[in-house]
């Protein structure tokens, strides 16, 4: 019986080995895998963050340029501006609105992308719609929502009016 089997050792040894280069190679194969959607996740959040920096940085500027007296000065002369201005108490809460507004539309496509957690979403929504009760804020997103292209956010900001 032990020759029997010694007779087989070399076809079993053979069939151990083949099985631990098909498992090897199986594992090789997820691990690449799992390495290259780890780097695609990885990319894609490097790519959010610089997107993220570079909003900021732009809206940092803007309000900076803004704010200066040179540009109030000029955008006064503006009949567009002008009327905008007469409806705020001054030019710096005109500006003040308009960049609320603007973060607003942005954490909007955040969720619409799926890129913020849904409970801060859920926060920012009632933020968004405590916001707009200030009438100031309702009269300027009345006179400058056509400036947002994307309709399904003028729809939100309309539709997060609740009533005072």
């Amino acid at each position: 019986m032990v020759e029997t089997i010694l007779a087989y050792l070399p076809l079993i040894s053979a069939t151990i080995v083949s099985g631990l280069f098909v498992l090897a190679f199986f594992n090789f194969s997820m691990a690449r895998k799992n390495m290259q959607n780890q780097n695609e996740q990885q990319v894609s959040n490097l790519k959010m963050q610089t997107e993220q920096q570079i909003y900021s940085r732009i809206i940092d500027a803007r309000l900076h340029l803004e704010k200066t007296e040179e540009f109030t000065r000029m955008a006064g002369e503006s009949p567009v501006f002008k009327e905008r201005f007469a409806l705020v108490e001054k030019p710096s809460d005109y500006y003040t609105i308009v960049s609320f507004l603007d973060l607003f539309e942005y954490v909007f496509r955040l969720n619409e992308i799926q890129m913020i957690d849904k409970i801060v979403w859920e926060r920012w929504k009632l933020l968004i719609e405590t916001i707009m009760t200030i009438p100031k804020f309702r009269i300027i997103w009345t006179k400058t929502k056509e400036s947002h292209p994307d309709k399904k956010f003028r729809d939100f900001i309309d539709s997060s009016f609740i009533q005072i």
